[in-house]
């Protein structure tokens, strides 16, 4: 049984002074040899517009070098872009760019590459350097948005996202079965019809963030997108970052983190607003609490959540995250002045003490049964 390799694929660190994204995915091309895709999305406030007929335009450079162990060039392309638009507003957007790909065939002996972009308009750079692998067989999965590249395989509230699978010469697939998972689960699976087109098997994939009812079907985070099917196998990772409001699940979570700040009646309340309503009922529930109304940003809030994200990740595992004693006591009082830290103690029982000066506190906590899980021994009575 042909076993296919696994699409190469992943998102690379640029150095210089534009800001962009850049990725490269290897796979299989024809006669098996490798293919090399660099995807770019560039936003225009990292270009320099200038003022042309009733327009502006800015040009742009996007080359890829590929080298042997010895530094060698062996293969490389540059192309120039124009862009062009007529609002200046859109030039300083942040919301708006331009994304393209440039593919390029790799040779055998080609270990090493360079990409490097550059605004024409100002000599700008950013670069990024990654290792060259040569997958011999398997199948290609492209994200795409709005039916183009999408290099930083990132989704918004709005978009949909889409997969793009083709399958190598000699496989004879109906159709491949698409699953996207997170760190928990599957969230979406499908099955997608294979179909012949122009010499190619392909299989296209979509799937709205939300749904008519404007609900999020992924929440913000990290996903996984597995094609499966026999011996095909192929992957592409992808982000999704939509407002919790939106996502019934992270809704949920969020408002279940405001056990040191809300009431229960609070809580339940806040979970039985409507979807469209539930970003004005937040928004009412902070304002009380908010510390500097004169600013934008709603600091307790802010500060709120920094300390439940913190307890999260230093307090999880076998202890209870921000249920847990240490989570308690971190979460309503900040970090501590200072930790007496002794998880290795030979005659005891691992323990922690913190210590607050300025509210004359000091808490002990216990490792009572040796799992993680600290239990808060002194103060007994506090809350």
């Amino acid at each position: 049984m042909l076993l296919l390799g696994m699409l190469m694929v992943g998102a690379l660190s640029v150095e210089g002074d534009m800001k962009l994204v850049l990725d490269q995915a290897t796979y299989p091309g024809p006669d098996s040899a490798a293919t090399l895709e660099i995807g770019y999305e560039v936003p225009y406030t990292s270009l320099s517009f200038l003022k042309q007929d009733t327009g502006f335009v800015a040009r742009f450079s996007v080359g890829v070098q590929l080298l042997d162990r010895t530094g060698t060039p062996l293969a490389g392309d540059v192309r120039q872009r124009e862009v062009r638009v007529l609002d200046y507003d859109l030039t300083t957007s942040r919301d708006s760019g331009v994304a393209g790909i440039l593919t390029l065939a790799v040779p055998d002996k080609a270990t090493r590459g360079l990409v490097e972009v550059t605004d024409l308009g100002s000599d700008r750079q950013a670069r990024a350097g990654f290792n060259v692998l040569h997958p011999r067989s398997g199948v290609s999965v492209r994200m795409l948005k709005r039916g183009g590249p999408n290099p930083g395989r990132n989704y918004g509230l709005q978009d949909t996202v889409e997969a793009l699978v083709e399958l190598p010469a000699g496989l004879s697939n109906e159709s491949l079965s698409i699953e996207v998972k997170d760190e928990r689960r599957t969230r979406l699976s499908a099955r997608v019809p294979v179909v012949d087109s122009g010499g190619r098997r392909t299989a296209h994939w979509t799937s709205a963030i939300a749904d008519s009812g404007k609900r999020a079907r992924l929440g913000s985070g990290q996903y996984r997108l597995e094609v499966r099917d026999g011996a095909v196998a192929a992957r592409a990772d992808f982000s999704v970052e939509v407002p919790f409001f939106a996502s019934d699940e992270q809704y949920k979570e969020k408002v279940d983190e405001l056990l040191y700040v809300a009431t229960q009646d609070e809580i339940r309340e806040l979970k039985t607003v409507p979807r469209d309503e539930r970003e004005s009922a937040w928004q009412a529930f902070w304002k009380d609490k908010d510390s500097n109304p004169a600013t934008e940003v709603n600091e307790y809030e802010e500060t709120y959540f920094q300390r439940i994200e913190y307890a999260k990740r230093h307090f999880g595992g076998a202890d209870r995250g921000i249920r847990s004693d240490r989570g308690r006591v971190y979460v309503k009082l900040g970090p501590p002045d200072a930790v007496d830290s002794r998880p290795f103690e030979i005659d005891s029982r691992p323990y922690e003490v913190w210590y607050y000066y300025e509210v004359n506190l000091t808490f002990t906590f216990i490792d009572r049964y040796g799992f993680g899980e600290y239990v808060l021994v002194s103060p007994q009575s506090w809350q």
